[in-house]
């Protein structure tokens, strides 16, 4: 009958409330734990599990009808594990929701696989004596941190090779427009009626005998 005892599910049940619904990468993820009980437990204590995970596929050979073929099979590495105890030894009973605070730090990861993908996720346990422990789990959202800079490429211009063709009149590095100030062209001239002196097309006085166009 004590064998049995260790099989039956507890009357109670824990939850985990986080205190944002994200958290920047690098900073601590932090919450409560939250107990209910509706019968007496006695607790070896309460801890939160933080763990990062890498899910992606790969291809395997496997035997199906005898025949050895490829085929793209789930997988999942562990990439990060912290258990962090926040409360020790206590009994529970019937009562208000008891609360624990946590604060964990966990560590950005990026994929190492091909189309792999990133959780990350915290575990809130209260042991018990002699039964089966109290569990929840929640997934964490994070986002950059504050004033991270996303470098974005050179952008190309269209038709402005590498080789320089063809780039824009004015610009000194191929494949990019220059901005600065553009030299301007020449004024037209033409001749002075009377004097023949050459002048700029725009003049109305010729700036030699001061004649009228």
């Amino acid at each position: 009958m004590s064998f049995l005892k260790h099989l039956i599910p507890l009357k109670a049940k824990a939850s985990i409330m986080l205190d944002k619904p994200s958290f920047f990468e690098g900073e601590p993820v932090t919450g409560k734990v939250n107990v209910d009980c509706d019968e007496y437990v006695q607790s070896t204590g309460v801890r939160i599990e933080a763990r990062v995970y890498e899910h992606y596929a790969e291809m395997e050979w496997v035997v199906e009808n005898n025949q050895r073929v490829p085929k793209m099979m789930n997988k999942t590495n562990t990439q990060f594990s912290n258990d962090v105890s926040i409360f020790g030894l206590s009994d529970f009973g019937q009562g208000p929701t008891r609360s624990f605070p946590f604060s964990v730090g966990i560590p950005p990861f990026r994929p190492s696989h091909s189309g792999g993908s990133i959780e990350y996720s915290v575990k809130g346990v209260v042991a018990v004596k002699g039964r089966p422990d109290i569990t929840a789990t929640t997934q964490i959202a994070f986002s950059p941190p504050v004033g991270y800079a996303t470098v974005a490429p050179p952008m190309q211009y269209a038709g402005y090779g590498p080789s320089g063709a063809n780039m824009p009149p004015g610009s000194t590095t191929p494949g990019y427009p220059q901005y600065g100030p553009q030299p301007t062209q020449p004024m037209p001239k033409v001749r002075c009626e009377y004097c023949q002196t050459m002048m700029d097309q725009n003049v109305t006085v010729c700036p030699n005998c001061g004649a009228h166009r």
